[in-house]
C-alpha cells in the first residue's frame, strides 16, 4: 500500500465538501525540481507512456485501496483544458484506460464552453474564480448519479470548485476528483492517507476537514473555548 493525500475544502456556496484526493505534491519551478512534478509534466504534455502508465497504476492503486467496495461510480471523466471544447489529447485514453481497470463507464459529460487564461498566469485567488466561473457546461443527464473526476493539477481548487458546482447543479449525487499532483502551497493543511490506516474515501469526506489542524493547536483551540 503507499501514501496518498487528501484536500477537502469546502463548497463556496453550500456546506458540502468538494473532496480531491492526489498522489502526491506538485512544485512550481521556483521551488526546485522533484520527480513528481516531472513525471506529471513528462506525461501530460509529451505523453511519455513510461510515465503514463506508472501514474495509471499509482490511481488504480489509490482507487482499489479508498474507493472500492466503497462509492459506487457511474461516470470517469476528464477536467478539460483551457481551451474552448478542449481536452488534453494523453488524458482522453487514459481516462478509459483507467475506467476500464476498475470498472467504471468512460464518458466525457463536461466541456469548457469558451476558452478562459491560464490559471498559472493569474495571481490570486479571486481571479482564479473568476476566470473560470460559468465555463462548464454539463453535455449529459447526470442526474442522481456518482461522479468521478480525473485531473492533472489541483493547485487552489478553482477549477474543481466550478466542475463540482456544474455537476451538482445538474443533479449528480457525488462528485469526487482525484488528480495526480496537488499544489505544494498549504500542503501542510492536507491530510496524508498513511498506508496502515484501512479507512475509505467517503469516511474521509465526513471527518477529515480541510484544512488539517495539529493536535496542539486543537487542544490550545479547545483551551481557549472554554474559557470565553
Amino acid at each position: 500500500m503507499e501514501y496518498f493525500y487528501y484536500r477537502g475544502q469546502k463548497c463556496r456556496h453550500c456546506k458540502s465538501v468538494v473532496p480531491v484526493f492526489g498522489l502526491g505534491h506538485h512544485k512550481p519551478k521556483e521551488e526546485g525540481d522533484d520527480q513528481l512534478t516531472k513525471t506529471i509534466i513528462n506525461f501530460y504534455e509529451y505523453g511519455n507512456k513510461r510515465e503514463g502508465a506508472y501514474l495509471l497504476q499509482r490511481l488504480i492503486n489509490l482507487f482499489k485501496e479508498r474507493f472500492e467496495g466503497d462509492v459506487k461510480f457511474d461516470v470517469v471523466c476528464v477536467v478539460p483544458t483551457r481551451e474552448k471544447d478542449g481536452i488534453n489529447p494523453n488524458m482522453q485514453p487514459f481516462a478509459r484506460e483507467f475506467a476500464g481497470a476498475v470498472g467504471v463507464p468512460c464518458k466525457q459529460v463536461i466541456r469548457r464552453n469558451r476558452t478562459i487564461k491560464s490559471q498559472h498566469e493569474l495571481e490570486n485567488m479571486d481571479e482564479r474564480i473568476e476566470n473560470v466561473k460559468g465555463s462548464i457546461e454539463v453535455t449529459e443527464d447526470v442526474k442522481g448519479k456518482s461522479m468521478l473526476v480525473l485531473d492533472n493539477l489541483c493547485i487552489t481548487g478553482a477549477s474543481s470548485q466550478e466542475v463540482f458546482d456544474a455537476l451538482k447543479n445538474a443533479g449528480a449525487k457525488e462528485v469526487y476528483f482525484i488528480c495526480f499532483g496537488l499544489g505544494s502551497k498549504g500542503k501542510e493543511s492536507d491530510f496524508d492517507i498513511n498506508p496502515a490506516f484501512k479507512g475509505k474515501a467517503s469516511d474521509m469526506v465526513a471527518k477529515w476537514h480541510w484544512p488539517k489542524v495539529s493536535t496542539e493547536k486543537r487542544e490550545e483551540y479547545a483551551k481557549a473555548k472554554k474559557q470565553v
